[in-house]
This record gives structure tokens, sequence and C-alpha cells, in this order.
């Protein structure tokens, strides 16, 4: 019980924080915290941006022009807790992995479009 108090304490703090703070130039930061990732979850998620933009540049490299594969295992890469559209949308405001997340984001709203 004594530990469930604490951690309703910590959750309550956590939003006072997110509340007062500039979060809002951090919106991947925001992201990860209002879907409670864990520290391993953030690890895994930059573990696979980090192997599929090299994909990419290799790919980019040898000649490809259709990234839909990167983009599909990127989206089931990720854990459960993040929406892969909320995401790559705060990775590109963060300017973080740019022109793999741009080629996602130009494949995923071209989908989209036509849903």
């Amino acid at each position: 019980m004594e530990m469930e108090r604490e951690l309703k304490k910590q959750q309550f703090h956590i939003h006072l924080l997110l509340s007062i703070s500039d979060i809002d130039t951090h919106p991947l930061v925001r992201l990860l915290v209002e879907s409670g990732v864990s520290e391993t979850e953030y690890q895994m998620l930059l573990k696979l941006l980090d192997e599929l933009e090299r994909t990419f540049f290799e790919w980019k490299e040898e000649g490809y022009l259709n990234f839909e594969a990167l983009l599909v295992r990127f989206a089931g890469g990720l854990c459960e807790k993040l929406d892969p559209e909320r995401t790559m949308l705060a990775l590109r405001e963060e300017g973080m992995y740019i022109e793999l997340v741009e080629e996602f984001i130009k494949i995923h709203f071209k989908y989209k479009k036509n849903d």
C-alpha cells in the first residue's frame, strides 16, 4: 500500500512538472512521459531508429526509392505504448533522425490520405 501511495505521489509530481516546464519545446519527451515509456523502452526506440537510419542511408546509396518496408519495421518495432504517427511527428519536431522521419511521414500520410 505504501508503494502504491508513493507511485501516485510521483505521478502527481510529474504531472505538476509537465504543467510548469517548457515541455512543448520537447515534444518527444512529452510523448514519452505521457505514454509512460520506461528507460529500457526509450533505449529500444533509439536503437531501432539507429538501425533504421543506417539501413535507410545504405538503401539510398544503393538507389532504392521505396522505403515502405522501413516504415513497417518502425511501426512494428515500437513498444505498444507509442502511437507510430504521434512518435514520427514528435521526432520531426525534435529534429531527430530528420531524413528518415521525413520519409516515414511522407509515406504514412500518402496512405492515410487514401483511406
